[in-house]
């Protein structure tokens, strides 16, 4: 009897809305054994059927951390474990030890073309040590030979100021003043308290109007050179007076760069001297002496 109305309800056609209510009537085997025959025991079931057998409704989506019921064909309730979120992992691979690591590089702008070419007649040639130069001079003078008073009579220290322009590379034309102790005498000097014996010295003044020095041409630390020259010599006695005459100066030397406008220089010079000494009954006399000069100059460059 129960299989009868449980096939009917299943085929009875679905209610609108709301569950439907269907009353059973049981015969319990305890209460025939000890009542009458009418006792009925009333047993209610409640069916819920499907909202539509041609196109049933999906339950909404359930949080993922919650279990969604999904209602199955029947009034069963089927518990859906949430599925669970895909995660992608990506793997980057570090370079393997000793292998090139890209460079990156800013993007800049092409240069621009490159410049004509110059003709080579158009390049300056002029100096590279620039145009002028100036020398203080210092050094030791001594006798090489001649008459005196033309001759120094002993070494002596002396001293001089040169100016120098470079016309090219290799050429230079200077003027120059120099000056030395040249020689001594020993004179009586008449005085209150009598005679005295006073050591007295002579000088000598060159005056180089014009030289001419002639560099090798290379950029080193060390330039090397020549130098010819001449022109006025005047001589300072020690007793008073003065011989007037003329001079050769010639030499080698070097300048050593200190820096891009000063060097040390040294030089070693030789000098001819020729004078003119004339007597009281007009007659003259033209001693010639040698000499040389060894020079330290500092000089000035620009």
């Amino acid at each position: 009897m129960i299989g009868t109305l449980l096939s009917a309800l299943l085929l009875a056609p679905p209610a609108a809305s709301g569950p439907t209510t269907i009353a059973v009537s049981v015969d319990s085997p305890e209460a025939s054994a000890s009542a009458p025959a009418t006792a009925t025991t009333t047993t209610t079931v409640e069916a819920v059927a499907p909202a539509s057998e041609t196109s049933p409704v999906p339950a909404p989506a359930a949080p993922a951390s919650e279990t969604s019921p999904v209602p199955a064909p029947g009034g069963e309730t089927v518990a859906v474990p949430p599925s669970e979120p895909t995660v992608v992992v990506e793997t980057v691979q570090a370079p393997a030890e000793g292998a090139a690591k890209p460079v990156y590089q800013p993007i800049m702008d092409p240069l621009p073309a490159p410049p004509a070419p110059v003709s080579r007649s158009k390049i300056r040639r002029g100096p590279w040590r620039g145009r002028w130069w100036a020398g203080l001079r210092i050094g030791l003078t001594g006798p090489l030979g001649g008459e005196r008073p033309a001759r120094p009579a002993a070494g002596a220290i002396g001293g001089g100021f040169d100016v120098g322009y470079r016309a090219t590379n290799w050429l230079g034309i200077g003027t120059g003043i120099s000056g030395q102790i040249h020689d001594e005498a020993e004179v009586q000097v008449n005085t209150a308290y009598g005679a005295e014996t006073r050591t007295l010295y002579g000088n000598m003044i060159y005056w180089d109007p014009v030289f001419v020095r002639v560099f090798l041409p290379v950029k080193r630390r060390f330039q090397p050179f020549a130098e010819f020259g001449g022109g006025l010599a005047s001589y300072e006695r020690p007793a008073g007076g003065y011989l007037l005459g003329g001079q050769i100066r010639s030499g080698v030397g070097f300048d050593g760069w200190v820096s891009s406008n000063i060097t040390l220089g040294v030089i070693a010079n030789y000098r001819l001297t020729r004078l003119t000494q004339k007597f009281a009954d007009d007659t003259a006399h033209f001693p010639i002496g040698h000499s040389y000069q060894v020079i330290a100059e500092l000089g000035l460059h620009w």
